[in-house]
């Protein structure tokens, strides 16, 4: 999905600085899948503000270095009644107050016992995912379905413990087959995957992988499609997020 989104972006921001965005905006979801919540907040404040060298490069045509003050920058945006209300209002506060305020006001030492930057780490990314989705569905060049489909992948809940080498889509961590299912699912988002794929996929042994197949489908959690194409459900989503919350893995 990498090169279509670089494709689309590329329309109207500077290249390299799309290769930024990307690279931060990769960066932080896959230290955020890895449960490695302090450099996905890292990873969170480089792709503010390289989100905001972009929506200067939009205003005025020219790419700044560095931007020193993200609340500044959101200022003059928001004062440019010639640009898009996304790029004057939308992308800026969300920037700043789902994912920079948030990394920057909680400072080092958490005097409660809970310690809450798994929660920070999950809204960073899910604001960064929709800034994405935003700039494409203002600036794409692609058709109109394929961009629907990115905006979707991009949006839908993203679940730790998932990683890709070398284009393989894995479970990093041990768990039940039928969360390990449920976690590769959630990964295809809106492609899916077939049994032969999600069996190529899952670490367990094929027989479990076809129970719990069998096991999700009958309580809806996965859906299968006339083409053959498993695809987790809403409520197959909100189950996943419930059994990640309880074994503390978000």
């Amino acid at each position: 999905m990498r090169e279509e989104l670089e494709r689309n972006l590329a329309s109207k921001i500077e290249p390299r600085v799309v290769a930024d965005i990307l690279n931060s905006y990769e960066g932080l979801i896959q230290k955020h899948r890895a449960l490695d919540a302090e450099a996905a907040l890292t990873r969170a404040g480089k792709f503010v503000e390289h989100i905001f060298r972009a929506l200067e490069f939009i205003r005025t045509g020219t790419t700044p270095a560095e931007i020193k003050s993200p609340a500044a920058t959101a200022k003059l945006l928001e004062g440019d009644t010639n640009l898009p209300e996304s790029i004057r209002m939308l992308v800026p506060r969300i920037a700043l107050a789902m994912i920079y305020d948030v990394r920057s006001k909680r400072g080092a030492v958490h005097v409660k016992e809970i310690d809450p930057r798994g929660i920070d780490v999950d809204l960073a990314a899910k604001g960064a995912s929709w800034i994405i989705a935003e700039l494409i569905r203002l600036y794409h060049v692609s058709d109109e379905n394929a961009v629907r489909m990115e905006m979707t992948a991009l949006t839908r809940a993203t679940f730790p413990l998932l990683e890709s080498i070398d284009g393989e889509d894995f479970v990093s961590k041990k768990v039940p087959p039928r969360v390990e299912i449920q976690l590769l699912l959630g990964r295809k988002g809106g492609e899916g995957a077939t049994r032969t794929q999600l069996g190529k996929m899952a670490k367990c042994d094929a027989p479990r992988v076809t129970e719990s197949i069998k096991g999700l489908t009958k309580d809806r959690l996965v859906h299968l499609t006339e083409k053959g194409i498993y695809f987790l459900t809403g409520s197959g989503e909100a189950d996943l997020m419930k059994w990640l919350a309880d074994n503390k893995a978000i």
